[in-house]
Parts: structure tokens; sequence; C-alpha cells
């Protein structure tokens, strides 16, 4: 495991099993008993990880698999589609706060548009974080 990502995940595990043990379980249990029950739910946390990660790498080879003898035109698509929609919300975003100032016609967005504007925004750079945390996961 990467050591950050690993020293993440013990520290913010740790400090849950060290509340859930201190809270829950009775003063009387001993020290050693209480030990054995922190590294069992450590254990079991990153194990966890480790299927959740393998679950998105089974994801993306499928993925790819899948797109094996497909069109060019797909695999474009594929790769362009997320750029090109945050691009055009973005756009769509400055000229709402932009166009007032030119004197072009303004848009009129309700609540329900700027919601769907921000979770692309949210979707497109969460998405990227998230795959390039992973693809320092990947085996090498």
């Amino acid at each position: 495991m990467i050591p950050i990502v690993g020293d993440l995940i013990q520290s913010t595990v740790g400090n849950v099993v060290d509340r859930l043990v201190g809270k829950y379980l009775p003063e009387s249990m001993s020290e050693q008993d209480r030990e054995n029950l922190k590294l069992e739910a450590r254990r079991l946390s990153i194990d966890e990880y480790k299927t959740a990660i393998a679950d998105v790498q089974g994801a993306r080879k499928l993925a790819s698999d899948e797109t094996v003898g497909a069109p060019g035109w797909t695999k474009i698509l594929t790769v362009t589609h997320r750029p090109i929609w945050s691009f055009l919300i973005l756009g769509l975003f400055a000229w709402t706060v932009l166009a007032p100032y030119f004197g072009f016609d303004e848009i009129k967005l309700t609540g329900t548009h700027k919601e769907i504007m921000q979770t692309v925004i949210i979707f497109y750079f969460g998405g990227r974080t998230v795959e390039k945390a992973t693809s320092y996961l990947r085996p090498r």
C-alpha cells in the first residue's frame, strides 16, 4: 500500500476503532483483548479497502476489454465526454456571470440547473482525483 494512503487509512480507522473500543467494550475486558480487537478491526478495514480497489480495477479492465474491436469514434467518446461536458458547463457558468457586463442577454438558471452544473463539476474533478489516487495503488 502507498505510505500516504496507508497512513491515512490507519490513522482514520485507528481513531474510529479506538473510540468504539473505549465506548462500547466493557471495562472488565483485558488490555490484551482490546488490542487484539483493534488489530482485527484494522485488518478487516484494510481488507475491505483492498477489495474495493480490486472491484474498481476489475471494472476498468472490463470496460477496457469491451472497447476492443469497437469503432474508433467510440474510443474517442470514452475519453472526451467528461471534459466536453465540463467545458460546456463551465462556459455556461461563465456566460451567466459575464453576459450582463457585456450587454448580452442573460440566461436565467433555476436551482435545478445550478445543482446539475455543480454535480457535473464535482463528478469531473472528484472522478479525476479518485482516478489519480487509485492509479498509484495499481501493481506495476
